[in-house]
């Protein structure tokens, strides 16, 4: 009997020896500053962990490494569970948090951020209100879905079953540059 624990000890060590290499080995994708699973401070219009207001994409890749995965509008760090959004000029502007999918969506246990009022993930409707008081505008959708927007804040909340799956929190004043023309019609000639 004790040669068999012996050598379960043996196997155990050995595995966690190659967990430990494994972890360690030079990956590309590999996050550099922030860890699956630290928790993040989400400050309204100013950060989601290093997240920062005014930043751009060089300087958040600099600063969380490459993202999983970059689509045509947004970079996403899926092992920490949110989505970045620059705008035109390149200035991060939004910071999807958590899961679009729902309560049960694999980003949802992923995201760990926080406001300073304790809302995050699976935060409660109730707890919502006590933190933030009835939202700017809120919206019910079939399946127990409710949006419910803070424009103040800069964030919206999504719940299913009164329960928070997904935060879009917006990064300070929108940075975007105007693109409308104003045209003034020439005045006509008897008014000049």
């Amino acid at each position: 009997m004790k040669e068999k624990s012996i050598s379960w000890s043996k196997a155990a060590s050995t595995l966690a020896v190659l967990v430990f290499l494994t972890a360690c080995s030079d990956k590309s994708n590999q996050v550099v500053s922030a860890q699956p699973g630290e928790p993040l401070l989400i400050e309204p219009n100013v950060r989601v962990g290093k997240v920062v207001a005014g930043m751009t994409v060089k300087p958040l890749v600099t600063q969380l490494g490459e993202p999983q995965r970059r689509t045509a509008k947004a970079l996403e760090y899926t092992q920490l569970g949110f989505a970045v959004v620059p705008d035109s000029n390149g200035v991060v502007s939004i910071v999807m948090c958590g899961d679009v999918t729902g309560i049960h969506g694999p980003f949802v246990k992923a995201f760990t951020g926080r406001t300073k009022e304790g809302i995050g993930m699976l935060s409660t409707r109730d707890e919502l209100l006590k933190a933030y008081g009835e939202p700017t505008e809120s919206e019910k959708f079939p399946g127990g879905l409710e949006s419910m927007n803070y424009p103040p804040l800069g964030m919206t909340f999504t719940l299913e079953r009164g329960k928070v799956h997904h935060i879009i929190v917006r990064l300070g004043a929108s940075s975007e540059t105007n693109r409308s023309v104003t045209l003034e019609p020439t005045p006509a000639p008897d008014q000049k």
